[in-house]
């Protein structure tokens, strides 16, 4: 299985600009600000966008991103490399969609003609929930041993950001998002494009197990 599809944002080439671009700077309304302000399950693991006043951010890979809106509707990401020079990452922008209920984010990537290119879901939108205390009593390093099927996965590490429940993968800093489902068993919320890739932790007789696809390891905190 492959565990990340590094596609989101830092993830792509950067390269620097110099020039504003031609489409013209214009503000998020205060509908958008509150739909877009929350936490998402993406391509890129875990990400919370926050709102401050009429300024929209958020954290990959623990870069610090401010997202822009231009007036074709859509929101680009800048980041300053040295806090000094202005970064574009990679022909895209982004729009936020509600398709069958859920609230998704949708990278728009652009040929050297400026036309739209490709379109691609790359984070959904989900609520946050109370953490059972039994995973609060459970957070920390766990050693994984496959019982079933094929995978790469050697370590966890549960952790809490945002106050949402989050399993770091072999240390990989983008962990995934992770909701109860009741309070023995814990699913990530899906990222809107790939249901396959969902992981779910389940604990009987104080042993917790983990599953995605026909996978099944045995986890043993270290």
């Amino acid at each position: 299985m492959k565990i990340r599809i590094i596609l989101l944002l830092l993830s792509l080439s950067t390269t620097i600009v110099f020039s504003e671009p031609v489409l013209k700077r214009v503000h998020f309304t205060s509908t958008e600000l509150a739909n877009i302000q929350g936490h998402y399950s993406s391509i890129a693991g875990y990400v919370y966008i926050n709102v401050k006043g009429k300024q929209v951010s958020t954290h990959i890979n623990g870069k610090y991103i401010q997202l822009i809106k231009k007036s074709d509707g859509h929101f680009y990401p800048h980041y300053k490399f040295l806090r000094i020079f202005p970064i574009s990452l990679g022909a895209m922008s982004f729009s936020l969609q509600t398709r069958k209920g859920n609230k998704q984010i949708i990278m728009h990537e652009k040929d050297r003609k400026g036309k739209s290119k490709k379109v691609k879901t790359v984070a959904q939108k989900f609520a946050s929930r109370t953490i059972p205390q039994l995973w609060n009593n459970r957070l920390g390093k766990y050693k994984a041993t496959l019982l079933k099927g094929k995978s790469n996965i050697k370590s966890i590490h549960l952790a809490k950001k945002n106050g949402v429940l989050v399993a770091y993968i072999n240390n990989i800093k983008s962990p995934y998002p992770l909701l109860a489902l009741s309070p023995s068993k814990l699913f990530s919320p899906s990222a809107g494009h790939n249901k396959d890739q969902a992981i779910q932790l389940s604990t009987k007789d104080n042993i917790i197990f983990l599953n995605y696809g026909k996978n099944r390891l045995i986890l043993k905190k270290l």
